[in-house]
């Protein structure tokens, strides 16, 4: 029997929703069930977190610098921390430029660096069956999109995303603490997933 639970500070509904779908999409009753407890924030509030959960930060680059360098530097400090105080883990897991380019990779390649917060969400209408003028964060919408991910796809993103860092020079990489991050598209999102996955057998 296992079981599984990761407290995560979500950027806003739609890392939340997308966890809780995970969580479904993971669940074999009452042989295995794997549970997100959700809050939205910063990285800044898994300071305040005192259960024994491993923690996650998911949060986007939205092109906020200061505040992307900040939040990865408080998961490392935390990290390191915990992993020597209590012995959980803390994971960032962030999307640059956001999660509209996360939800994309589990269906199609997508490797283009984009210039605006915006850029992806034609390609999400497209590729999910959304109207032209549908807001994609609106809860309905993201309940359509996420109906038609399965956990195939979200092994397919992983891969997607793997290739993307694979491709990037070197040169092109900048450190935030002991962090090698790349500008857009990248990701880190996808490295905690793959733990999840991997932990329960599915990767």
């Amino acid at each position: 029997m296992y079981r599984k639970t990761y407290f995560c500070v979500c950027d806003g509904q739609q890392e939340e929703m997308y966890l809780k779908h995970v969580a479904f999409l993971l669940k074999i009753f009452p042989e295995r069930v794997v549970t997100f407890n959700t809050t939205r924030g910063s990285a800044e509030r898994l300071k305040k977190n005192y259960t024994e959960y491993d923690n996650a930060a998911l949060f986007d680059y939205d092109f906020k610098d200061t505040e992307f360098r900040q939040n990865i530097i408080i998961c490392e400090q935390l990290r390191r921390k915990s992993r020597r105080e209590k012995g959980k883990n803390v994971y960032h897991a962030y999307s640059n430029v956001n999660i509209d380019l996360w939800f994309i990779l589990h269906k199609e390649d997508f490797n283009r660096p984009v210039a605006s917060n915006g850029a992806y969400v034609v390609d999400v209408r497209r590729i999910y069956g959304l109207n032209r003028e549908a807001d994609i964060k609106e809860r309905a919408n993201l309940e359509r999109i996420l109906r038609q991910i399965t956990l195939e796809d979200v092994r397919h993103a992983i891969r997607r995303a793997d290739q993307i860092r694979a491709g990037k020079l070197e040169s092109d990489c900048f450190m935030v603490d002991s962090v090698a991050c790349y500008g857009n598209p990248d990701f880190s999102l996808h490295d905690f997933l793959k733990i999840v996955l991997q932990d329960c057998g599915e990767l």
